[in-house]
């Protein structure tokens, strides 16, 4: 018989104090292992459990696996995140990649992960909160790992009304924070929205438009001294 057929038998099954879920398993002849209480069930390490050397590495693996997902699902509650960015925090901790791709796969499977649904969200979110324009949401999403076909989805869903709303709203504050002549706050506007991430043309019809609504309210306002 190979060494690793060799059988061995729970002996002990124990509670690990301050480690919640976890437990020592004991063995007759091998070294005991502790696992989460999950593996556990899978498994069916109850004591006096028969088991080969070989399925001792499976329970390991099994183990780093669940190890992995609490890990993932730490990282998820701080906020939303992408495919890549799980997995590049789970190599980070040291999970190999197998055991990553795995974990990775079960998130999905619990919709906990979902890039088409992020990249929607992040669209939204930076456009009107954030006043970013479409090429900024597109540059950010590739940094994000996202798939081309979900970044082209997220930004399909974008109203022009809508991208331009958020536009004009960033040009009137930055109206505001801008001096020179007239010609050049345009400009300087201009220029700022298209860094932005706004279409030029829109840029432009933005500033343009802020700088009218701004005139106006000046003619206004000196009508009312007068």
């Amino acid at each position: 018989m190979k060494d690793s057929e060799r059988i061995v038998t729970i002996t002990r099954v124990e509670r690990i104090e301050r480690q919640a879920g976890r437990y020592k398993i004991h063995f007759d002849g091998a070294e005991p292992l502790e696992v989460h209480e999950d593996v556990m069930v899978k498994f069916r390490l109850l004591k006096g459990t028969e088991l080969s050397l070989d399925s001792l590495t499976e329970i390991l693996r099994a183990d780093e696996g669940n190890k992995a997902y609490v890990q993932a699902i730490k990282y998820l509650q701080r906020k939303p995140r992408t495919r890549i960015e799980l997995a590049r925090n789970l190599a980070q901790k040291g999970y190999e990649d197998g055991i990553v791709q795995e974990v990775l796969d079960r998130l999905e499977r619990e919709w906990l992960v979902d890039d088409k649904s992020y990249a929607m969200q992040w669209a939204h979110q930076r456009l009107n909160r954030h006043m970013k324009g479409r090429r900024w949401i597109q540059h950010e999403l590739k940094q994000k790992g996202v798939q081309e076909r979900h970044i082209e989805t997220a930004l399909h869903s974008i109203d022009p009304d809508e991208e331009w709303n958020s536009a004009l709203s960033a040009a009137r504050k930055k109206w505001r924070q801008t001096k020179g002549d007239l010609h050049l706050r345009k400009q300087k506007v201009a220029a700022f929205l298209a860094r932005r991430g706004y279409p030029m043309d829109m840029a432009r019809r933005a500033a343009y438009t802020a700088a009218d609504e701004r005139s106006e309210e000046e003619e206004v306002s000196h009508d009312i001294e007068e």
